[in-house]
């Protein structure tokens, strides 16, 4: 009998392993300060990866904060848990001048790591050089903070910074991060590829506060600033944002190209600004777009390059001093202004609609004057011709843009309706508890059988 119950506890242990059996893993702590530890560095540091370190409501005194494993810190929340954070001085040169500056006052240096439900008072950054938060690692999770005086930075992948209040700059470099419903006073600095931006307010209200984007893949939808700036970019989503002027711009890397641009209400200070300035590119869409009150409405090149083969329609250009700009001379020309159905709307065309359609039938030439040194008077050239020139607005609210799947997977934009995945590991999981249950079972039904 002995050698029947040892040998059937081997056969079960020896099955457990052939099903692949999960290892059992240390249950997650949740630790609570002050309750367990007086500090939030203390209960860091005695914290392992997994834990969550729970703040309670109150203020917190503390030097700085250096997070360097895997865990979460909670609090109670912005109107109720405070980190008032005083950092060391170091000691940096600037500008060719040696000075002193605090340190960073929240470093994150791992991965999985999340920080929500806090108000952050940090020193002032009186020389703008230092980050007040620096976080460096992938599926960091940045919400509901408020952040005082400095800047925040975050670099890894599948990032999520959301719903927080930064009064200097944020800065982002990474892929597949989602940056949505924060309030910027300063500036917000994306760098990198498949990146959700939306509904971030950047309000400082100087002209050249707002969203500046080096990548190429990045949906930026919904947000509102005063300017946006574009490097290099490629392939990239600007939809249903408000802001005063876009400039696609070209850094010796053959500008913006195959770029979205839809839906926009552009709104000019009446001043010398530009709507949207496409530098250089080509294969961009420019559609359903609103554009006011700007010196000019849309600036196609610069003096040493153009912006060729680009599809510019449905847009609304409102008293605008000049609606379109050409920089480069002819070779605009390849541009298109309509869709060979429907151009753009321009509340100085003066042409009829003679069938009622909706559509002039004369098209909106776009013209500049310049002076010719050799015959000593101005030319007029013809650089556009919208050959579908709209009667009335357009009204881009009923204007649809399908956005790529991916920028859906953050959950921050509503997802059209998908049938669930199914639950592959839920069942292998259940399929191997089972397995082992029965094997189990077969084998106590076996050796009764020979006890027999």
């Amino acid at each position: 009998m002995k050698k029947d119950v040892a040998l059937l506890l081997v056969l079960i242990l020896t099955a457990s392993s052939i099903a692949g059996v999960l290892p059992v893993k240390a249950e997650a702590r949740t630790i609570i300060v002050p309750d367990d530890y007086p500090t939030l560095s203390s209960a860091i540091q005695n914290a392992e990866a997994g834990d969550t370190v729970f703040v309670k409501r109150g203020t917190y005194h503390e030097e700085a904060l250096n997070i360097n494993k895997s865990i979460s810190l909670i609090g109670e929340g912005i109107g109720k848990t405070e980190l008032s954070l005083n950092p060391p001085l170091v000691e940096i040169w600037y500008l060719h001048n040696l000075m002193w500056v605090s340190d960073t006052a929240i470093k994150i240096n791992a991965n999985d790591v999340k920080l929500q439900g806090f108000a952050i008072n940090l020193p002032n950054d009186d020389y703008g050089v230092g980050s007040g938060i620096s976080a460096i690692g992938d599926g960091i999770s940045f919400t509901d903070n408020t952040v005082a005086n400095r800047s925040v930075y975050l670099s890894g992948s599948t990032l999520n910074i959301t719903g927080n209040s930064i009064p200097g700059a944020l800065e982002v470099l990474g892929s597949n991060l989602t940056i949505a419903n924060n309030t910027i006073k300063d500036n917000l600095k994306i760098q990198g590829s498949f990146n959700l931006i939306s509904a971030n307010e950047i309000s400082s209200g100087y002209y050249f506060s707002g969203i500046h984007l080096n990548g190429s893949f990045n949906c930026v939808v919904g947000n509102s600033f005063s300017s946006m700036e574009m490097d290099d970019s490629n392939s990239n989503f600007i939809i249903d944002n408000s802001f005063a002027s876009l400039d696609l711009k070209e850094f010796g890397k053959g500008g913006c190209s195959d770029n979205i641009i839809s839906k926009n209400r552009v709104t000019g200070n009446h001043g010398i600004n530009d709507g949207i300035w496409l530098w250089e590119g080509e294969s961009n869409t420019i559609s359903a777009n609103s554009i006011r009150n700007c010196e000019n409405g849309l600036t196609l090149g610069t003096i040493g390059s153009a912006a060729v083969a680009n599809s510019i329609y449905l847009n609304n250009f409102v008293n605008n001093t000049n609606h379109i700009v050409s920089l480069s001379g002819s070779n605009h020309t390849v541009n298109h202004f309509d869709n060979g159905v429907k151009g753009n709307y321009y509340d100085d065309y003066q042409g009829n609609d003679a069938n009622w359609d909706g559509v002039g039938n004369s098209p909106y030439t776009i013209q500049e004057t310049h002076w010719d040194e050799e015959l000593k008077s101005d030319v007029t050239i013809v650089f556009f011709q919208d050959n579908y020139p709209l009667m009335s607005p357009f009204d881009i609210d009923g204007f649809s843009v399908e956005l790529p799947e991916w920028a859906y997977s953050s959950g921050t934009l509503p997802k059209p309706e998908t049938s669930e995945p199914f639950p592959v590991a839920t069942v292998a999981a259940v399929s191997t508890a089972v397995t082992i249950v029965l094997v189990a079972a077969g084998l106590l039904v076996y050796f009764k059988k020979r006890k027999r």
